[in-house]
């Protein structure tokens, strides 16, 4: 008799935002099949956390007093719940949404001291961002060094576009020293991109402007699958008007 196969593991995907994390557990079978999701919201209010299976049910709810919580503490209570879901199933990696990945990390990248360093010196780029998303990987790599993490980045799907569209009508050298377009919501434009290629092959490869509309909003013009423009620029708060945000203004307005 042949031996069974070795059960593949799950992974762990976790999307901190400003003031939550949101966190899935998945097959890591070739299917990727979802198996629990949630989110802890509110955090450094009164916080809360739910969890429901594949089928909507709700597996867990939890709430926590004012200022209980920050995002390293939640991380451990998301990875507390985790293991008691998975009931002694190994998680095979994590999977960590980051805002920034400058002009160096184009595509999922491991994580190591050395990209961190490098993640954290983006900071400045995306301050009410960056920061949080760091935090869970600092957790995980603290509690779990032997698993592998992996990085994906909202600004990788526009480093397709030409140089001319990173650029401002500003000197060189403050290009040189970063002041550029990156582009934001990347992995929203390349998941539209995917879903599209499969259930409109016709169009995939078109010309297409792609929105994407929330609370954070902008536009991205995709030719043959890759960006070649965005309204966002050298940080999320230029191009659309959003719900916090006021979207490109006139200089003139500020001065």
């Amino acid at each position: 008799m042949p031996a069974p196969e070795a059960d593949p593991g799950c992974v762990a995907v976790l999307n901190a935002g400003s003031s939550s994390i949101k966190f899935a557990l998945y097959e890591a079978g070739a299917d990727g099949a979802l198996l629990f999701h949630g989110q802890v919201e509110r955090l450094g209010g009164a916080a809360r956390l739910a969890a429901s299976d594949r089928t909507g049910r709700t597996v867990a709810e939890r709430d926590w007093p004012e200022g209980a919580l920050d995002h390293r503490a939640a991380t451990a209570e998301i990875l507390a719940l985790g293991h008691g879901l998975l009931a002694g199933r190994r998680v095979a990696a994590f999977g960590h949404r980051v805002v920034h990945g400058g002009v160096k990390f184009a595509r999922p990248t491991r994580l190591d001291a050395g990209v961190l360093a490098e993640l954290e010196r983006l900071v400045p780029l995306a301050p009410l961002h960056q920061p949080h998303n760091l935090a869970p990987i600092e957790v995980i790599a603290r509690e779990a060094p032997h698993l592998p993490q992996i990085a994906c980045f909202d600004t990788a799907f526009h480093r397709s576009q030409p140089a001319l569209a990173h650029e401002f009508g500003l000197p060189r050298a403050l290009t040189d020293e970063g002041v550029r377009r990156y582009g934001f919501h990347g992995l929203s434009y390349d998941y539209v991109v995917t879903r599209l290629a499969e259930s409109e092959p016709g169009l995939a490869g078109q010309r297409l402007v792609i929105a994407h509309l929330g609370n954070g909003a902008s536009l991205c013009a995709v030719q043959g699958g890759r960006s070649v423009a965005s309204t966002m620029g050298f940080t999320a708060v230029d191009g659309l008007m959003m719900g916090t945000r006021s979207g490109t203004l006139d200089p003139g307005v500020l001065l």
